[in-house]
């Protein structure tokens, strides 16, 4: 039971000091962000934010690799057995869903000063998914295929994320699926 005490501590810690981070990235470039007045605006000793990270671009590498592999598990427990349109309807309810749910520090990550390391690692762990295409496609065209696919996805999801409207995020899912079936379909025409 004490550990369970420890865990929610942790917990609630790295969500204040997530939520500080997310504020002062809206405000200015990370590289301007400081270990200390983060903690300060978290109210979080300095000696705790070292105690799960070395510095301010380490949390962020954290923060988007649990992201990712969070992305990935769920998704994999999610998809089993699943036709290929099915499978892409729960590829992007998750996106969509889990950047509705992380809109603030998407904004950030993806929006027009954003990191380009993250966008790589998004369209990697869209990729590790392998639901876009399956053996029919011929594989000199699989990659041309899948970077227009992943580049439309990103930049479907920065709009969405900008115009901040009222579409929700299984509309966008059924939009970027159904999308996405008709490209498959015509480049098996």
């Amino acid at each position: 039971m004490n550990e369970e005490k420890v865990d929610r501590r942790i917990r609630k810690t790295k969500k204040a000091l997530l939520q500080c981070l997310t504020k002062l990235m809206s405000e200015k470039k990370i590289s301007d962000i400081t270990v200390k007045e983060l903690t300060d605006l978290a109210d979080v000793n300095r000696s705790t934010f070292y105690l799960y990270y070395k510095d301010i671009f380490d949390m962020v590498e954290r923060i988007e690799t649990n992201m990712f592999e969070e992305f990935l598990r769920i998704f994999n427990e999610s998809n089993k057995g699943k036709d290929r349109y099915s499978s892409l309807l729960a590829l992007y309810t998750y996106i969509f869903e889990y950047v509705e749910s992380n809109s603030e520090i998407c904004k950030i990550l993806l929006g027009p000063d954003g990191d380009y390391a993250f966008i790589q690692k998004f369209k990697k762990a869209i990729l590790e998914t392998n639901v876009l295409f399956d053996e029919s496609v011929p594989l000199n065209k699989v990659n041309f295929y899948r970077s227009f696919i992943l580049t439309g996805v990103i930049g479907l999801i920065q709009q969405w994320l900008e115009e901040s409207t009222e579409t929700s995020a299984k509309d966008m899912a059924i939009f970027m699926t159904d999308l996405n079936m008709k490209i498959i379909k015509f480049q098996n025409s």
